[in-house]
């Protein structure tokens, strides 16, 4: 029953509901991942961008104040695509957005979506890609309508690398790290000579290494051993996705490493609920970075989640950290609109991808109902969102705090 009034309220937010010839409508595509290397991630994050984008059509749309002072609302239509985290996958579906009218597109992930920025520049469509990193070939073309929710894979990865130093290390002599990151290109950067090595020394610490592995691997114990044993790291930083995070816990019990003594840390794409069904008892102690509050958080914006959720069909279960944040992107998304609505009004937002172009370029800091630290551009440089995270732990079966938001540092040369 559930899933029959989701599919009911999808219906009437599309260009066929009974008031539509007369109501402001905004198309909406979300090239979301449901399958592919990311699928345990993705299909988290697009199911929460394409929920709430569902609820607030529900309720009529983004309300707005036009530029005569009128309360308005714009009707939203939501066209939804599994991009199967592949770049000719991805161009597919942006073509066909395009070729159905979008006024814009959210998506996940880096590499189906670095692919797509020359066409929205030459088109015109704005792409938040938002659970991405920044790459020169996403933000190379210009004008730029292109942008992601986090700065590059190496500025990405600053929260985690000073929690480790300046909170949680606390032995003696100079803390050591070493990285062990999948082997996409835009993230050999990790590797680049004096970069990493020289922000972790700049801020007390010391590089040990960066080892690049298969995005599907059945044993990583060789790449351990190297940066375990070999370099004696103090703390090991896996940047990679769900399944090498399965493959990486169970090699370290395995081995015998006590996560005690060696602190081991999970970017957010290699981290999410489903370790606790997959590897439950060797992830237990396991750090993880997040850019969201926790689901069983009493913030304000909570309350919509569960809201957007239960629209969609959704057990209490679902909604994780990644559901949360993709519920954030399409918040940030709604609010530039908004501020490109009550600049310029409906009329001009709808026939140029402009004005929410520029909206979204400068989005001054605003506070997702708690949802997250405060979303904004403070780079114009090269703009992207988020500019904190925070580390937490898993313990018990659920994710608990082990520290307070953390800000992202930029790293020169990182986007060469």
């Amino acid at each position: 029953m559930k899933k029959l009034i989701w599919l009911m309220a999808i219906f009437l937010t599309g260009a066929f509901s009974p008031v539509a010839a007369d109501q402001k409508i905004l198309t909406i595509g979300v090239s979301g991942t449901y399958s592919g290397g990311f699928a345990s991630v993705g299909k988290s994050v697009s199911d929460g961008e394409a929920d709430y984008l569902h609820w607030l059509g529900a309720k009529g749309g983004i309300e707005y104040k036009s530029p005569d002072g009128s309360t308005e609302k714009a009707g939203i239509r939501v066209i939804v695509e599994d991009n199967r985290y592949n770049p000719a996958q991805a161009v597919n579906i942006y073509e066909s957005f395009r070729a159905k009218g979008v006024n814009m597109i959210i998506g996940f992930g880096s590499t189906p979506g670095q692919v797509c920025a020359a066409n929205a520049s030459k088109d015109r469509i704005p792409y938040l890609s938002w659970y991405a990193y920044a790459t020169p070939l996403g933000y190379r073309p210009s004008p730029q309508y292109y942008w992601t929710f986090l700065p590059t894979i190496a500025e990405s990865a600053t929260p985690a690398i000073k929690w480790f130093i300046q909170e949680k290390w606390k032995g003696p002599g100079i803390p050591k790290i070493g990285i062990m990151a999948a082997n996409v290109p835009s993230w050999r950067i990790l590797g680049k000579p004096g970069m990493m090595d020289t922000y972790i020394r700049n801020i007390g610490g010391e590089l040990g290494g960066v080892e690049f592995i298969p995005m599907v691997t059945p044993d990583m114990t060789v790449t351990i051993g190297k940066l375990v044993m070999g370099k004696q790291v103090n703390a090991l930083l896996l940047i990679g996705n769900s399944s090498q995070a399965v493959v990486l816990a169970k090699n370290l019990k395995q081995m015998g490493i006590d996560t005690q003594k060696t602190t081991v840390i999970f970017n957010i794409s290699a981290w999410d609920e489903t370790l606790f069904k997959s590897a439950s008892q060797e992830i237990e102690g396991i750090y993880g970075e997040i850019h969201t509050a926790l689901p069983d958080e009493n913030v304000p914006g909570m309350q919509i989640v569960r809201e957007a959720a239960a629209l969609a069909g959704r057990t209490p279960e679902e909604i994780v950290v990644n559901y949360i944040n993709g519920v954030i992107g399409s918040m940030t998304l709604e609010t530039v609109v908004r501020n490109a609505l009550e600049k310029h009004g409906y009329e001009k937002v709808v026939q140029s991808g402009e004005y929410i172009r520029d909206e979204i370029h400068k989005l001054k800091s605003f506070d997702p109902l708690g949802l997250s630290a405060p979303v904004g551009v403070l780079h114009p440089d090269m703009p992207y969102f988020y500019n904190h995270a925070r580390i937490v732990k898993a313990s018990k079966g659920k994710f608990i705090k082990a520290g307070q938001w953390i800000s992202i540092d930029r790293i020169p040369g990182a986007m060469e």
